[in-house]
């Protein structure tokens, strides 16, 4: 990160040492940090269900001395010339989905998304993890992927549970986990497991508890405010991802996904 002391980079520091409280407190600034210049502390309070004492509480323990410190290093990052809402806009899905893609674009520019492209592209196999509302995401990563290169695995496979599947992962292998909220009850287990291997984990801000056990953790943001899930932002994470592998592999992924195209119409698998 090249913001060390951004209010997004601490919350992520802290998270996994947050109470369920201060989660929701930081689920909603992460989300909206325009709110901070926006509402008082009563306010933030009230819009995550907690006490005002717990809103200064957690602004100190990021280590703020309080909310006016926070308020004037977002101003700051405005006189700056960085992007800072300081007006309501029309609260709408579309717009919070635009506010999550930015804070996605911003990872990607701070992260090494080139290694990481480079291990999709040639890591000996791919082992893509989710279950429950990630296994739509996973599905389609593997789907993906499988157009640019080969030995790209979904697990679980169907009917197993993830014990046999885990067994079989080496030290070659690169590993995609997807973590979304209401992950299943042994996902703590998954993630300790899997430490000593390669591991990406694409989770949303209630999953940056788990940021300190991979080797790198994109963090794609929520809405908490409407009662279903957007998932605009992680499925442009995964076209991300999938278009630049294609583009290093280049004459290999090309050809590969014309083998692919000519076997669909062989089989008269689409119209």
């Amino acid at each position: 990160m090249t913001n060390n002391n951004s209010l997004s980079v601490r919350i992520t520091e802290h998270y996994s040492s947050l109470s369920d409280g201060n989660r929701r407190i930081a689920d909603f600034l992460q989300v909206n940090p325009d709110k901070i210049l926006m509402l008082s502390t009563s306010e933030i309070a009230e819009a995550c269900q907690v006490s005002k004492t717990s809103v200064s509480r957690f602004i100190r323990k990021l280590g703020y001395e309080d909310h006016v410190a926070l308020r004037s290093e977002m101003m700051s990052e405005r006189d700056k010339g960085n992007p800072v809402i300081t007006g309501e806009l029309h609260d709408t899905g579309f717009s919070k989905d635009a506010v999550a893609l930015e804070k996605l674009w911003s990872q990607l520019a701070e992260g090494n998304t080139d290694q990481l492209i480079k291990k999709l592209a040639t890591a000996k196999r791919i082992k893509i993890i989710g279950y429950r509302n990630s296994y739509p995401l996973a599905m389609h990563f593997r789907q993906q992927l499988a157009q640019c290169r080969k030995h790209v695995e979904l697990l679980p496979l169907p009917g197993q549970t993830i014990g046999e599947d885990l067994a079989s992962i080496s030290e070659d292998d690169f590993v995609i986990l997807f973590g979304i909220r209401r992950r299943v009850a042994n996902f703590k287990q998954i993630v300790e497991f899997l430490k000593p291997y390669d591991c990406l984990l694409i989770t949303d801000q209630s999953g940056q508890k788990y940021a300190s056990d991979v080797n790198q953790v994109f963090v794609c943001y929520m809405n908490n405010e409407l009662p279903l899930d957007s998932y605009a932002v992680p499925m442009s994470l995964i076209a991300y991802f999938v278009n630049e592998t294609f583009l290093l592999l280049k004459e290999h992924a090309s050809n590969l996904s014309q083998t692919i195209s000519s076997n669909y119409r062989q089989l008269g698998e689409l119209e």
